[in-house]
């Protein structure tokens, strides 16, 4: 059985609100930065509670995680 999508409760929008500018500011200054890192920048610099998954889902949403990089394959010699 699939459960129904849950909206999330306006006290979660309103403090998404408030910490996605400084999200986008951080992002802006420092592109390359994942989501680890923009929480532990959130988390211990500004002491913000914030959640890992809420950093995620909020750079997920407005388009702003970092895409990951290919991984070279190993040149051999052939003999």
């Amino acid at each position: 059985m699939v459960k129904p999508h849950r909206r999330r409760s306006a006290m979660t929008e309103e403090a998404d609100r408030a910490v996605l500018p400084v999200i986008r500011q951080l992002k802006a200054e420092h592109p390359f930065w994942g989501y680890r890192r923009v929480w532990a920048y959130l988390r211990f610099v500004e002491r913000r509670q914030i959640n890992k998954k809420r950093v995620y889902r909020l750079l997920g949403e407005n388009g702003l995680l970092v895409t990951g990089h290919e991984k070279l394959k190993a040149r051999r010699a052939v003999s």
